[in-house]
C-alpha cells in the first residue's frame, strides 16, 4: 500500500503545481498587459499590422500618438521606412483576424501606394 500512496501523492503534487502555473499565467495575462511589453506602457503606441518577410525580417505599421510609421525590423535593429500622413494612417483598416489571408493584400496595397508616392 505504501508505493501506491507515494505515487498518488506525487501525482497530486504534480497536478497542484500545474494548476498553480495555469492560474498564474491567467493572472499575469490580465494584470501584466499580456507580457513584458505592457509593463509601464501608456497605451499610445500600437502595432496596427505586421507582415513577415522571412524568419528574422518584418515590416510593421505602427501608430505612435497621432503619427503613423512604417518600420522595418531586422535582427540588427528597427528602421523607419516611411511616415504616413494622418489621413493615410486613419484610413488604415486593421485586418479582421490577425494572420488571416485577408491581411496581406491590403498591406501590400499600402506598400505599393507608398512606393508610387516617391
Amino acid at each position: 500500500m505504501g508505493p501506491v500512496l507515494s505515487a498518488a501523492g506525487l501525482l497530486v503534487s504534480v497536478l497542484l503545481v500545474l494548476a498553480v502555473a495555469w492560474l498564474f499565467t491567467r493572472w499575469a495575462g490580465k494584470n501584466l498587459g499580456g507580457g513584458f511589453a505592457g509593463l509601464g506602457g501608456s497605451g499610445r503606441i500600437e502595432v496596427l499590422d505586421r507582415t513577415n518577410l522571412d524568419r528574422d525580417r518584418s515590416i510593421l505599421l505602427v501608430r505612435a500618438g497621432r503619427r503613423y510609421l512604417l518600420l522595418g525590423s531586422t535582427p540588427g535593429g528597427v528602421t523607419l521606412l516611411a511616415e504616413l500622413t494622418q489621413e493615410e494612417g486613419e484610413s488604415w483598416k486593421p485586418p479582421v483576424s490577425s494572420g488571416g489571408p485577408e491581411q496581406k493584400p491590403e498591406f501590400l496595397a499600402l506598400l505599393r501606394r507608398l512606393r508610387e508616392k516617391k
